[in-house]
């Protein structure tokens, strides 16, 4: 049922029809004459046309934006999150839907989903149904109608004959034509669904005027076909970036092309009350430094100029979307079904761990964290694919029993082969309370056996007096021989520094997915919203620890004295997960080396076997 206010806004518009075309249907030259100086005028400032005509009010900010996207050849508007991306998108296509007759606009998405969103929740509930009496009037009339002939929404203009789609980088996106594309979160999108699909479609507007041979002759009448850019920024060393400085230069030194840029970030929504104090704070606490660098500063990340790991090799191996979730006592007390990875031909498990303790707390820097990766090596022929599938906090070394205990869960949960322990100082705790029989809260669900030093002499890195030791002093008699434990030197750390970032470069180590692409999958599926706050907690979390990871490693101040590299955490910072990370692949390393010499010993025997016979 049509609202009153809905009948009395149509009886306004009828009035004003009525004033402005006499008996015969002529327009009255007075009033033809003011649709022209108000085309003209609104067409060179959208922003006054989505204040005066469309009923919106903008903040100063946006109106900016707005102004420069409707003047623009080309246009790139770099902005954090919280200051209204995706809704300047939706009204800048509405706006030139509207005054532009025969246009072609076209958003873009990067999925069908969120294509379908920005249709449904920008454009038809918010800009016609919420905020625009205007769009409201033109939706109820039908002179704008909205249809999903396939599978994303189309939206046309029957006054004016134009229309707009919103589209995902899909192949039957390929026969659509656009005279105005905006690229939506462009910086996630791929260069080649760009080049491939997108750009393909651009033409220019197909004006009525242009069908005047007065004008028809010309060239400069031609419009030109525009494209828009709309992002949070990213990493600096991905394809965007490029386009982004190429927008740059163009607005200083392309004198055919008219470019604009724009940036914004997280304090400019907080000046304009779209956003707090407290959504800045609660976003630094819950992001990690790269993301909130990226998302609310408004940074275009990249490598320190003393980094040793590159960001781009990290950022490249993040591509794991499943991660190993250890089972609760809960899960086998109620036997739920645990759906975890079975181990492939081949593959080695290990648990790797660094220790804390809270003696390093001070004044400038918080507590250090205990850390366990889970990692899986995968063997391709001729060396492993290190896969990175769990990363945990431990409870901090002081606690030696509750670590141990934590770790022997770890191991068998994840069906491990090793458990590679940081044995330096209160590490030895540690390491003894590992050789104990089990004692902790999953309890017959798991082996009872305590864990002693692994019986493979060519996997070890520690002195052999070491070893032994700690095999003469296992609690329990029955302790599964399977611990590599590592005791750091400059000539080590030097070391498992090299391996990881040759690993990184070559490609065979892998991470997980960053959180918000995690969670963004948790949405897509509807697992999101069937999990409580903390089982939503727990499912993100190792990507979260990724994202902390890689946060980490391209942040550590490199020196190289003598040889030998040494990594320090900036102040305030951290480093346990680079560590530990290179710890364990540095043990692949040893096993792979082990296991190459083994196959080419193999290879060599049957090759002897043929030769004799």
């Amino acid at each position: 049922m049509k609202s009153a206010t809905g009948a009395l806004r149509r009886r306004f518009m009828q009035n004003n029809l009525k004033r402005a075309v006499d008996a015969n249907g002529h327009i009255d030259e007075q009033v033809e004459e003011n649709v022209i100086e108000w085309t003209t005028l609104f067409r060179r400032n959208w922003d006054v046309f989505a204040e005066l005509a469309l009923g919106i009010k903008l903040k100063p900010f946006q109106r900016h934006a707005l102004h420069l996207l409707g003047i623009s050849d080309v246009f790139f508007w770099r902005a954090s999150r919280g200051t209204a991306k995706s809704f300047i998108t939706a009204l800048a296509a509405i706006i030139k839907l509207l005054l532009y007759p025969n246009s072609w606009v076209v958003i873009t998405a990067t999925t069908s989903d969120q294509a379908n969103k920005i249709v449904e929740d920008k454009i038809l509930a918010e800009l016609i149904l919420k905020i625009s009496p205007l769009l409201r009037y033109y939706y109820e009339q039908e002179w704008l109608v909205i249809t999903k002939p396939t599978d994303c929404y189309v939206i046309k203009c029957t006054l004016n004959g134009s229309t707009l789609k919103v589209l995902a980088p899909t192949q039957s996106a390929k026969g659509s034509r656009s005279t105005f594309t905006i690229y939506d979160e462009v910086a996630i999108m791929k260069k080649g669904d760009i080049d491939d699909i997108f750009d393909g479609m651009l033409f220019p507007r197909q004006a009525t005027y242009l069908s005047n041979p007065e004008y028809a002759k010309n060239k400069r009448w031609v419009e030109e076909s525009k494209a828009v850019y709309l992002s949070s920024s990213y990493y600096s060393f991905m394809w965007w970036y490029k386009t982004w400085k190429d927008c740059v230069s163009g607005y200083y030194t392309d004198k055919r092309t008219k470019y604009n840029v724009e940036a914004s970030d997280f304090f400019v929504s907080i000046d304009n009350n779209l956003k707090t104090w407290g959504d800045y704070r609660r976003a630094k606490k819950i992001n990690g430094d790269i993301e909130f660098r990226m998302n609310y500063l408004n940074e275009a990340v990249g490598n320190t100029e003393d980094a040793f790991f590159s960001l781009e090799s990290l950022k490249k191996n993040q591509v794991l979307e499943r991660c190993f979730m250890p089972p609760t006592p809960l899960d086998f007390i109620m036997g739920n079904q645990i759906e975890n990875r079975k181990k492939k031909e081949r593959e080695i498990r290990m648990v790797v761990s660094d220790f804390a303790w809270t003696e390093t707390k001070s004044k400038t820097n918080e507590s250090d964290n205990s850390i366990a990766f889970c990692i899986a090596g995968i063997w391709r022929k001729d060396h492993f694919d290190c896969h990175i599938e769990y990363i945990e906090g431990l409870p901090t070394a002081d606690d030696a029993d509750g670590c141990a205990n934590r770790l022997k869960e770890l191991f068998w949960l994840y069906d491990a082969d090793y458990l590679v322990p940081d044995g330096r100082s209160g590490g030895e705790a540690v390491l003894n309370s590992l050789s104990k029989p089990y004692t902790g809260g999953y309890g017959s669900y798991i082996p009872s056996s305590g864990l002693t030093v692994a019986d493979e002499p060519k996997y070890h890195v520690a002195p052999n007096d070491k070893l032994d030791y700690y095999r003469s002093h296992a609690v329990d008699s029955g302790a599964v021989h399977c611990v590599i434990p590592i005791f750091g030197t400059a000539a080590l750390n030097t070391a498992y520094w090299r391996s990881m970032k040759r690993r990184l470069e070559r490609g065979t180590v892998k991470l997980l997915i960053g959180m918000m692409d995690a969670q963004g999958r948790l949405e897509d599926s509807g697992d999101y919203f069937k999990m409580d706050a903390g089982q939503l907690a727990n499912a993100l979390a190792p990507y979260g620890q990724t994202d902390l990871l890689i946060s980490e490693a391209v942040n550590l101040k490199t020196e190289i004295k003598n040889d030998q590299i040494k990594l320090e955490a900036p102040r305030g910072g951290h480093r346990d997960r680079a560590v530990t990370c290179a710890m364990g692949l540095l043990i692949f390393d040893y096993i792979e080396n082990e296991w190459q010499r083994q196959d080419q010993q193999d290879d060599f025997d049957v090759d002897s076997l043929q030769l004799v016979w």
